[in-house]
């Protein structure tokens, strides 16, 4: 009996080590196949579908685009065209295939928003105007031509698209009428290519030539001086600027564009020479040493094809009476940076049809 106890014993101890046995293989295995696949997730590239930050930038350029689609607005005048920026961004992201989101500036405010506030701004602006203060060294009006600015350019990337650094150009459809010498030989059509100066340092006065250009009725070279070609403006655009918008590092050079008078605008010329001393800081009165005429920008196409100094050919000194002898503005059309054959597309042109009186 006692060898027979012995060998139970004996049978039982083999298998309780054996059982520890293919536990440890087992947990072995275990923890092989863990240590495994932990190699393998590591050496894998990460998933950009799954990754959660990719996913959010996603969905807030996505909200941002929709914002600036629905933030643009409808042109004042009729027969006009537009090309929504908002969409231009979202078509080349596509062909990209990348995301292009709007800048910062852009972010959470509408179109109409955004105007709104500038048009209050620039009520106020126009109050401080009134008083007579010089507001080129008055602070209370430094701050507030610098809040006007800061909203006009946020108004115009909305309205017509944000470009970094190039910027915006309006070309003119000229008619020469026969009164001009050289008709018969060259016909009645000439255009003019203008690119706005950067926003960045005069958008007020850019702004306010972009409305203009985009709600264009008619107008006309009328005034033909020695140092300056000027035009009559109609559009939408009535009121003079609110304030002396300038900019020493964008001064009256030969071949830019400024505003006539003080206040200026919205009637406009082509500088012929250089009017620095003419048109800049403290011309044409004795009150304010740092006023001048508004600028807007710079012909880039015009002056040297011969188109400037044709116009220059009207015939009679200073204003014209006899509209006969003025050079028409049959059109305007704005363009703004994009795929055209010169790097930029049309945005927005004028009727054909000019309105009566």
């Amino acid at each position: 009996p006692s060898f027979c106890k012995m060998g139970y014993e004996a049978n039982i101890k083999s298998a309780q080590s054996d059982r520890r046995q293919r536990l440890i293989i087992i947990i072995s295995l275990v923890a092989l196949s863990t240590a495994f696949f932990v190699v393998v997730s590591l050496l894998q590239p990460p998933s950009t579908n799954n990754n959660g930050a990719i996913n959010n930038v996603q969905k807030s350029a996505a909200k941002t685009l929709a914002k600036m689609k629905q933030g643009t607005g409808k042109l004042r005048a009729g027969g006009h065209t537009k090309v929504a920026p908002g969409a231009l961004v979202e078509a080349e992201a596509k062909n990209n295939n990348e995301l292009v989101p709007p800048p910062p500036s852009q972010i959470g405010v509408s179109e109409k928003e955004a105007a709104t506030i500038r048009a209050d701004l620039e009520k106020q602006v126009r109050a401080i105007k009134k008083t007579g203060v010089i507001m080129e060294t008055d602070e209370k009006s430094l701050e507030m031509t610098a809040k006007l600015q800061d909203a006009t350019r946020t108004l115009i990337k909305l309205r017509y698209g944000d470009f970094g650094e190039k910027n915006i150009r309006v070309r003119f459809d000229l008619e020469f009428q026969p009164t001009i010498p050289d008709f018969a030989e060259k016909g009645k059509e000439g255009t003019l290519l203008i690119e706005m100066a950067p926003i960045r340092l005069i958008p007020c006065s850019v702004y306010n030539f972009l409305e203009i250009a985009r709600s264009w009725k008619k107008g006309a070279f009328h005034r033909n001086a020695g140092h300056v070609l000027q035009a009559i403006s109609r559009s939408d655009i009535t009121e003079r600027m609110p304030f002396q918008e300038y900019s020493k590092e964008y001064p009256h050079k030969k071949g830019t564009l400024g505003y006539a008078g003080r206040p200026s605008g919205p009637e406009f010329y082509v500088s012929i020479q250089n009017n620095v001393q003419a048109h800049g800081p403290g011309s044409q009165q004795k009150h304010n040493p740092y006023e001048a005429d508004c600028i807007i920008g710079t012909v880039i196409q015009g002056m040297e094809d011969g188109t400037v100094d044709r116009i220059h050919t009207m015939p009679g000194k200073e204003f014209l009476g006899d509209k006969k002898k003025w050079v028409l503005i049959r059109r305007m059309h704005i363009l703004i940076p994009g795929d055209g054959p010169d790097g930029y597309i049309e945005f927005s042109k004028s009727p054909m049809v000019i309105p009566d009186e």
